[in-house]
């Protein structure tokens, strides 16, 4: 409940907002909230039979995805031209309003499911982990802050060697300050150490985040530059990458338990998409439908990979740790996308930067367009690629000829930059295949009803 509180002052922050620091602030109390609301996790985990986990999770992916998720682009789209962008947030605000009552009248959660009944609820904030997640948060930033200078035009070197150097020291010592000093770390090193049963999933839903969400952030723009300037058409042409979270998050997860090998399951749907992810540089800038197709397919599996981590881990490690073993997945997860949107969004950028004002030059005076004018031709190419009515309205000399060639200039650099970040999600996705082969295979613990029994089972086969 407190989650969808803070999910519903968030969204009211965002309704209200006339400036983009408040939307900001707003969007960010709304995931601060939403993340709380993921505790779920853990306990459908807990709740249910071991056969029937993957069926529970992905129900829950069918509510977060129907309609808003799988059409969230094209929604958002129409809202922003029909309506108001504030419905975003007034949509929230209805949702949250609606759990936060169906929540109180019908969830009643024990009030210490650890049975620490001698401690009181400030006791167990004070004794949270607050030093780790400091050191976490802040490495996690500043390596950020470091890897998003690189896609400028110029920057330091000297500063981003040292937020990156920095940012990765601190990222290392959140480490080993928990696995050595504090009682209740939010890293605990008794789960890391069960490497082919959690840690393995850590390192997979990182990799796979990264290009999951690097894709995901970047796709839309990929449309726009290559493809088409029509908010509409954009919409629409994104329905297949949102709709992928209803096929990996709800379809495929209700069939783990008849499927039953976990591992050879993402196994599967890591090499689906590192091929697809790689196989998008082949159908940029031309092929549109295929552009559309193979992301229903590529960005799938994100969400099918995730839900079967979820299941597998839950089946290995102890109860008492359902709940920071879901939440560490989650914030694993969540970090490997931070770090994939910096790594592929720089990598865009500095790509595209680098060629496209040469490229524009060297169409425009192919179809006869004098070097004297470029200053200006190059700022209105861009702006006539992107929507903006008239761009050649006041360039003289701009020719039917010369703006077809300058258009094509403009699509050809953007693909050669997104077949770039397609390409470099290769050996990360490769990273993540190989790691799973060392996952531990859940055998049989799927058929038993019990999540102790299922345990020992898988131990008496290790």
């Amino acid at each position: 409940m407190f989650g969808q509180v803070l999910t519903l002052v968030g969204a009211i922050v965002g309704a209200t907002a006339d400036t983009t620091v408040t939307v900001a602030a707003g969007s960010t109390i709304i995931g601060f909230g939403a993340g709380v609301i993921f505790v779920s996790y853990p306990g459908i985990i807990e709740l249910l039979p071991n056969k029937y986990r993957g069926i529970g999770l992905g129900w829950t992916e069918f509510c977060i995805n129907i309609p808003w998720g799988c059409l969230s682009v094209y929604i958002a789209t129409l809202l922003l031209i029909h309506a108001s962008w504030r419905w975003a947030y007034y949509i929230g605000i209805i949702y949250a309003v609606v759990c936060i009552a169906g929540t109180f009248v019908f969830y009643y959660p024990p009030s210490h499911p650890q049975h620490d009944y001698e401690k009181s609820r400030w006791q167990e904030f004070k004794e949270l982990d607050f030093v780790g997640l400091l050191l976490f948060s802040a490495g996690l930033t500043i390596f950020l802050v470091g890897i998003t200078y690189l896609g400028r035009d110029t920057y330091s070197v000297a500063l981003v060697a040292s937020t990156i150097s920095i940012g990765a020291v601190i990222f290392i010592a959140c480490f080993i300050y928990d696995f050595t000093i504090p009682k209740n770390p939010i890293f605990p090193f008794k789960l890391f150490a069960m490497f082919r049963e959690f840690t393995v999933h850590l390192i997979i839903l990182f990799v796979s985040g990264m290009v999951w969400q690097g894709i995901v952030t970047l796709a839309p723009q990929a449309t726009l530059y290559m493809f088409t300037n029509d908010p509409i058409q954009i919409g629409i042409t994104m329905i297949p990458s949102t709709f992928s979270g209803v096929l990996g998050g709800w379809i495929l997860p209700s069939f783990v338990h008849k499927i039953k090998r976990v591992r050879y399951q993402i196994m599967f749907a890591l090499i689906i998409q590192t091929t697809f992810t790689a196989s998008y540089a082949a159908v940029v800038p031309h092929n549109k439908r295929a552009w559309m197709a193979m992301q229903l397919f590529g960005q799938s599996c994100f969400t099918w990979v995730t839900t079967l981590a979820y299941v597998s881990s839950g089946l290995f490690v102890p109860q008492e740790e359902l709940g920071v073993s879901a939440g560490l997945l989650g914030t694993f997860r969540s970090a490997g996308g931070s770090v994939g949107n910096a790594i592929f969004s720089t990598i865009m950028t500095s790509v595209a930067n680098r060629n496209l004002g040469n490229n524009i030059a060297g169409a425009a005076i192919a179809a006869g367009y004098p070097q004297s004018g470029l200053k200006k031709l190059i700022p209105a190419v861009i702006m006539n690629a992107v929507g903006v009515p008239h761009a050649f309205e006041n360039i003289p000399g701009a020719t039917s000829a010369v703006v077809a060639a300058t258009g094509q200039a403009f699509k050809n650099t953007y693909a050669h930059a997104f077949r770039m970040v397609f390409f470099a999600t290769i050996p990360f996705c490769v990273l993540a295949l190989g790691v799973s082969w060392f996952e531990k295979e859940v055998l049989s613990a799927l058929e038993h009803r019990d999540h102790k029994h299922g345990h020992a089972e898988q131990s008496a086969h290790a």
